[in-house]
């Protein structure tokens, strides 16, 4: 027996962090390429996800990623289910514990088809335009906002997509001259794109004047919150600032470009689609 006992207390001196390996549970939502379904992406986990696993792979832990829908992911990193949730915006869940920054900050993109004139200036240029939109999300400008809903039952102006796979759908649409510009998360989109084998048939008319962030939150219920969130704080500084940030980005087709510093005051927390089910 006691050879048994000193067996395991080398072990535990040389090889701590075997011993004390810890396993951190994240939910997430299907919504790439913030997250996605690796068994439907090629392996890709999606950036945020690649985030994650630099900043504490290295530091011992296992990371566990289980897909839900959105609410219900919410809700189990907040009854402490899961320790963490993958991308989450403060507003929707402001219990949650965060690092000190976003991974990722990005606007709303006016998309239409390469040789379309139109360009969005403001509210008033969307009057000779059908718009698409999908229905439960966030499109950040409160003028846009009061827009969208005063013409969302008038299809000759906007028209409302419902369900999965919207923004492949929504390209199609403008692809087909159903709709003048689909709006979409300027991430999500060239992703999609490239996807479909589209990018350059498809351009940027404009954006929305706000920004949106997208942050990974940790469960109020884990002790350890706080720390979880500044190991993902040091580790998204020194990512940045080495490229390796920008290098994950390019993985998945996304060239990120800085909000104007003049818009720094219009970021808005990321008003993640919302699933209810």
């Amino acid at each position: 027996m006691w050879y048994l006992l000193l067996f395991g207390w080398v072990n535990l001196c040389l090889f701590p962090s075997v011993t004390w390996a810890e396993t951190l549970r994240f939910a997430t939502i299907d919504y790439c390429p913030f997250t996605c379904d690796p068994s439907s992406e090629g392996g890709k986990e999606g950036f945020m996800t690649d985030v994650l696993r630099e900043a504490f792979e290295p530091a011992g832990y296992t990371l566990e990623i289980e897909m839900l829908p959105y609410v219900r992911a919410v809700n189990s990193v907040q009854d402490g289910t899961h320790d963490g949730i993958v991308v989450v915006g403060q507003d929707y869940a402001p219990g949650l514990v965060y690092p000190d920054g976003p991974t990722v900050v990005q606007r709303v993109a006016f998309l239409v088809n390469a040789g379309t004139s139109w360009r969005y200036t403001g509210v008033a240029s969307l009057a000779p335009v059908k718009v698409g939109i999908v229905q439960g999300y966030h499109y950040v400008d409160s003028d846009l906002i009061n827009y969208l809903e005063q013409e969302r039952s008038n299809e000759a102006r906007v028209h409302v997509m419902h369900g999965d796979s919207t923004t492949n759908r929504g390209l199609r649409m403008l692809q087909t001259d159903r709709i003048t510009t689909f709006l979409e998360g300027e991430y999500s989109a060239m992703y999609e794109l490239d996807k479909m084998g589209a990018r350059d048939t498809v351009v940027i008319a404009g954006h929305t004047t706000e920004a949106f962030e997208d942050y990974t939150g940790f469960s109020p219920q884990h002790p350890k919150a706080v720390q979880f969130a500044r190991i993902l704080s040091d580790r998204l500084t020194e990512l940045k600032k080495s490229g390796r940030l920008a290098d994950i980005l390019r993985r998945y087709g996304i060239t990120a470009e800085p909000v104007p510093e003049s818009e720094q005051a219009d970021v808005k927390e990321a008003e993640t689609p919302v699933d209810i089910e």
